[in-house]
């Protein structure tokens, strides 16, 4: 069985940098395996799309909706980001 890697709040926060989200940064955002990545961002994509929205061909999802979908608090995330930089 593989180890699972734990990222840190401030690897997360820079995953939650880019407008869309692919199945590398669901996997450091919501620290799954590339299995469940790429079902959450097929969920994701789902849901967009019974909201009437469309998506492009690559394989992504706005962020904003992988940050729904993990409920992250992102202030949270900044005040553990400045804790592992000793601001």
């Amino acid at each position: 069985m593989a180890k699972r890697k734990y990222y840190s709040a401030s690897e997360q926060l820079q995953a939650m940098t880019s407008q869309w989200a692919d199945n590398k940064s669901i996997k450091i955002i919501g620290g799954v395996g590339n299995n469940m990545a790429g079902k959450i961002r097929q969920e994701i994509e789902e849901q967009i799309k019974k909201e009437g929205y469309r998506l492009p061909r690559s394989a992504v999802v706005p962020m904003k909706y992988v940050i729904d979908y993990f409920k992250i608090d992102i202030n949270y995330l900044k005040k553990l980001a400045s804790l592992e930089r000793g601001d």
